[in-house]
């Protein structure tokens, strides 16, 4: 059998209408050659601290409490992915140009853990993406989370939906390519989850807004279905379990999400 990395990418504040068009020739192959919906739902209130501890804790906010970007501990501890690969022996990897993120598994469930705390330009996003292309030639991962934040950012900055705003989603596609050119280097299967935490209108987000609260959710890639709409409910926190089941490794009891199964070529 084939050694896999499965890859979490997380474009903090990418709607779905952007990612359809803006100028995004890797991201659209993944939706080519893998399973998507443009209907995936966030959390409330939709900002990133929250929203991203239900990405990686496979729960609502009422159970992890986070409702802000200040993180605080969670009265009732939840395990993350990250935690559960670790916990069955996998490599994985963390990187990202967002401190606040950095709360989201135990430091000791990262094998490489690495922050540039700036995603105020478009070379942040390429720097902490060739960061992640060095360590994963040098070691491979078998679980690797990159996020990449400047979309955020220049929404705040220029509005969503505006000009500068898809360049930034454009930027971040380049430096998916640059990822995943270097990994299909190494002989590797791969299943990529691409995803956005939140929308945004104006230059906020946080409401239940269908801008603010649909993100899209593509997973492509080895064990999963060709040009395929998902139809089944698809919940940010939905997320956790299915890479789980993709890794091959048990899901952990307090998560509430469920697996997509209608993305994957299961028997």
């Amino acid at each position: 059998m084939n050694q896999k990395t499965v890859f979490l990418i997380s474009i903090d504040g990418m709607r779905p209408d952007a990612l359809q068009q803006a100028d995004t020739p890797a991201m659209d192959r993944l939706i080519q050659e893998g399973a998507s919906t443009f209907q995936a739902r966030t959390v409330m209130p939709s900002v990133t601290l929250p929203c991203h501890t239900s990405m990686l804790r496979g729960v609502d906010t009422p159970r992890h409490g986070i409702t802000s970007n200040q993180f605080q501990p969670l009265a009732r501890p939840v395990p993350s992915l990250i935690d559960a690969a670790k916990a069955d022996r996998k490599r994985t990897g963390f990187f990202f140009n967002w401190a606040q993120l950095r709360d989201l598994c135990e430091p000791y469930s990262l094998d490489v853990s690495y922050c540039l705390n700036s995603a105020y330009t478009p070379e942040t996003d390429w720097i902490v993406t060739r960061a992640a292309v060095d360590h994963h030639q040098q070691a491979p991962f078998d679980f690797l989370f990159l996020y990449l934040g400047y979309t955020d950012e220049c929404g705040h900055q220029h509005g969503w939906m505006s000009q500068e705003y898809l360049k930034a989603i454009a930027n971040a596609d380049r430096c998916i390519a640059h990822l995943l050119d270097a990994h299909d280097a190494t002989g590797r299967e791969r299943t990529v989850l691409l995803l956005s935490d939140h929308g945004g209108h104006d230059r906020s987000h946080g409401t239940e807004m269908p801008e603010d609260i649909l993100i899209p959710w593509v997973l492509s890639g080895h064990g999963v279905k060709k040009g395929h709409a998902i139809q089944a409910e698809t919940r940010i926190f939905d997320t956790c379990p299915t890479l789980a089941h993709v890794l091959g490794i048990p899901a952990a009891r307090e998560w509430d999400g469920q697996v997509v199964h209608d993305a994957l070529l299961e028997s």
